[in-house]
């Protein structure tokens, strides 16, 4: 009966484990894919904000210096406004390039801890699984057990972290929709809707993912327990 009872506490805390990579690997996707569109937006916003700070700022300093002739000059000469014009474009595209690869490389060191804790699990279960077909192990050794508490500890952290990404996307929305309508009214409406709707994905996702993963954490908590007092 003891026996019995040691094996099906083992493949109980077994199905926890697996549960628990399955869940996280999930979320790993989710956000990989999240982060790869607030980049973009984060690009765009940056890119946009370049073009008018730059040349805001050069016609500032032409105002400055030469005065209205020197503004109406510049923009009287095909030439000189081109060159502008070039110059805005070129310095705009570079920031908003420069963000994405600095924000991709800070997302991939956020989820680099999280990525690597999912892999070494997998690993160890595979191990397990040879070790336990083959009569050379009891199946369930206290790394794996570790790296499963790391990890459920780990994966709410990382995504509250990302609860502020709909308003980078509605303010994406935003700019975009006035800088091809010209139409301050509708690009509002856009932006809160766009604004509103990630919210809300991101809130019914979070509260229905993030719960079974809490759930799946007290379950294996209490299995853990269980079994490490039946050693």
């Amino acid at each position: 009966m003891a026996a019995a009872g040691d094996s099906d506490r083992r493949r109980e805390i077994q199905s926890s484990l697996e549960s628990i990579v399955e869940s996280s690997e999930k979320w790993l996707g989710h956000l990989r894919r999240r982060e790869f569109r607030v980049r973009l937006a984060t690009a765009f916003l940056t890119t946009i904000l370049g073009f008018f700070a730059v040349g805001a700022s050069y016609l500032g300093l032409v105002l400055l210096v030469q005065g209205w002739p020197g503004l109406t000059a510049l923009f009287n000469s095909r030439n000189e406004a081109a060159a502008l014009a070039a110059g805005v474009f070129l310095v705009g595209v570079f920031c908003g390039a420069l963000t994405y690869f600095l924000l991709k490389r800070r997302h991939e060191a956020q989820l680099k801890t999280l990525s690597s804790l999912i892999i070494e699990m997998k690993k160890i279960q595979n191990e397990e699984q040879k070790n336990e077909t083959g009569g050379g192990g009891q199946g369930i050794t206290e790394p794996a057990l570790t790296l499963a508490e790391k990890i459920v500890t780990l994966v709410p952290e990382i995504v509250r972290k990302r609860n502020q990404d709909s308003l980078i996307f509605g303010v994406a929305a935003f700019l975009f929709t006035f800088i091809f309508s010209g139409n301050a009214g509708a690009a509002i409406v856009v932006g809160v809707i766009v604004w509103l709707y990630f919210r809300y994905e991101f809130r019914k996702t979070y509260e229905q993912e993030i719960s079974k993963l809490e759930e799946q954490k007290r379950t294996f908590e209490q299995r853990k327990k269980d079994f490490l007092e039946n050693l």
